[in-house]
């Protein structure tokens, strides 16, 4: 005769398959982070600070923001820049900081310059890189930020066309090789090629790679540089000619990782051509569509309805119409994680050359955010693009010398600031930050303009936040240890 089981004796039961499902028969504890870190150590790349071609001169420059953070800050340390010339060629020197340094190189050599800091001042440098090439076909104002090395990184700016001379310029300056791998995708699909799936990058060098060599004839192609050893800074570099007449170009920054919300904050207000590129580096279609964010507020554009991205392809959008010739940001939004870009020309009437610049999908800013190079090289206009797609939001522009200025955005809108006034108070590159002021999401880019004879020279790099300490891992009691 079946006997049944006592109360006790279930609820034990119970106790004992929690026990096995969780890994313990004690309850559950929350253990909090410890607190965090300062930072004291970091390195940072600029891969195209170069003096190719002729007529180029290739800027590096290195910030202490320190006096211009609210509150300001007191650091010490060490700064030193290393310019890379290529395979196993390193040369170090100490980089005096007053409050900036700057590495020239107008040569016809292609270098990369990495920058390290050690001591509290390394939470508060910052570094960008800008090339000006003032005649001749390859015509351009290229710049960007200078950032550290990492394992990711995406673009969706590459064109493989005759009358492009795209590259993927790889920098490593740290003391252990590295390897990536380079993946792309295009209107027809995803690239496969053996030459770019093993990349040895030595310590202390840079390499560089032909969008043209894995993607010819091809004018959208997004790219994903993944190390699977070591870390590396990426960037493209964007130059196009028709035959000996310059067309522009820009270095294409990092853009944010595949995801199914992005903005992408600083089309300025202009007549010229305004494109988006979106790529879908999965295998389900990607539904997307988008939304503008302007000086005259934020609105779904009837121009572009919502479109299809196949899986492993990209595609390109004129978004002129949608932005109206006014300064603005574009909200990208989609079922299936996308990564997008955008681009804008400038002088494309008359008898000017035209030049442009890329737009990257960014965070929005989470602290502040620090410019090294705020003078464009020729004289010209130095201004923020911003947009606060949520609330009303406000920024603090200051200087290390004591300027500032502050900014507002209407909830919904976006707005273009000359800042170049109160930059001028300043030294050296004209070192800035951006300090956001509230709880409201703002996003923006720094551009760099000059109005010469010949046509613009235009140039961005998005905001980035500045890094913040470092958080502790939380501690666990294990009582295993004490019986030990």
């Amino acid at each position: 005769m079946r006997r049944d089981l006592p109360v006790f004796g279930g609820v034990l039961v119970v106790i004992i398959l929690i026990s096995f499902l969780t890994g313990s028969s004690a309850a559950k504890r929350s253990y909090a982070p410890v607190g965090t870190a300062p930072v004291t150590a970091r390195t940072v790349a600029c891969p195209v600070v170069n003096g190719q071609p002729r007529n180029t001169v290739g800027t590096a420059s290195i910030a202490d923001i320190s006096k211009a953070l609210d509150p300001p800050a007191s650091v010490t340390g060490t700064v030193t820049a290393t310019t890379l010339f290529g395979l196993n060629k390193a040369e170090t020197t100490t980089a005096k900081l007053n409050p900036s340094y700057s590495l020239h190189m107008g040569n016809l050599h292609s270098e990369a310059v990495g920058f390290s800091a050690s001591g509290t001042i390394a939470a508060d440098v910052v570094a960008d890189e800008v090339i000006v090439t003032d005649q001749g076909r390859y015509r351009s104002l290229v710049g960007g930020n200078c950032l550290a090395p990492a394992t990711d990184w995406w673009f969706a700016g590459g064109n493989g066309k005759v009358g492009s001379t795209d590259r993927v310029f790889l920098a490593n300056p740290s003391k252990t090789d590295a390897e990536v791998g380079i993946t792309a995708w295009t209107p027809k699909g995803v690239v496969t090629t053996p030459r770019i799936a093993a990349i040895p990058v030595p310590a202390e060098s840079k390499v560089r790679v032909g969008v043209f060599a894995f993607a010819p004839d091809i004018n959208v192609v997004a790219i994903h540089v993944h190390a699977d050893s070591g870390a590396v800074t990426a960037v493209l570099l964007d130059r196009k000619t028709n035959g000996l007449t310059p067309e522009g170009g820009d270095l294409v920054p990092a853009t944010s990782a595949p995801s199914k919300q992005l903005v992408i904050a600083g089309f300025p207000a202009g007549s010229g051509p305004r494109d988006l590129v979106v790529a879908n580096p999965g295998y389900i279609d990607a539904d997307v569509s988008i939304k503008v964010v302007t000086t005259d507020g934020e609105y779904s554009p009837s121009s572009v309805r919502p479109f299809i991205v196949r899986a492993g392809r990209t595609s390109l959008i004129d978004v002129s119409k949608a932005l109206s010739g006014a300064t603005g940001a574009i909200l990208v939004s989609s079922d299936q994680p996308v990564i997008a870009e955008g681009r804008s020309t400038a002088g494309t009437s008359g008898r000017s050359y035209p030049d442009y610049f890329w737009d990257a999908a960014t965070p929005p800013l989470s602290g502040p955010a620090a410019v090294a190079i705020g003078r464009e090289p020729d004289g010209g206009e130095c201004y923020l693009l911003l947009s606060a797609p949520e609330g009303q939001a406000s920024v603090r522009v200051t200087t290390p010398s004591g300027g500032s200025q502050t900014v507002s955005i209407p909830a919904g809108h976006s707005v273009g600031v000359d800042i170049t006034n109160t930059l001028k108070s300043g030294s050296g590159s004209w070192p800035f930050v951006v300090t956001p002021i509230g709880d409201q999401p703002v996003y923006g880019v720094r551009v760099l303009h000059f109005d010469g004879s010949h046509g613009p020279l235009i140039t961005a790099e998005p905001l980035l936040s500045l890094p913040g300490p470092i958080p502790l891992p939380p501690v666990r009691e294990d009582p295993r240890l004490a019986a030990r």
